[in-house]
């Protein structure tokens, strides 16, 4: 996961920079970031709802925190798929007008 993060934040660093030459393989690259951070979104879910079930507590709140509390990567990977988002569709209208 810290590898497409890693990527991910470069991507975006050289985009926002606008030193770039090949826009239309940053988005690919973007893109497939974005894939592969869902794939670990998806594992995270699962292990948030095994959590959840699983859990000793009696009420769905509290069985909602400890959940988030012992899974953080779901919500870190559902707001970096959020952002990263934001910036394929921003690329996206870039190489529409070229």
């Amino acid at each position: 996961m810290d590898k497409v993060l890693e990527k991910i934040t470069d991507l975006i660093a050289t985009y926002e920079g606008g030193a770039y030459k090949d826009l239309h393989i940053m988005h690919r690259e973007l893109v497939c970031c974005m894939y592969h951070l869902s794939r670990v979104q998806i594992e995270a879910h699962q292990k948030w709802n095994a959590t959840y079930y699983n859990s000793k507590e009696k009420t769905n709140a509290a069985k909602e925190r400890e959940a988030d509390k012992l899974n953080p990567e779901l919500y870190l990977c559902r707001k970096i798929l959020e952002t990263a988002k934001g910036v394929s569709i921003a690329m996206t209208y870039e190489l529409k007008l070229n």
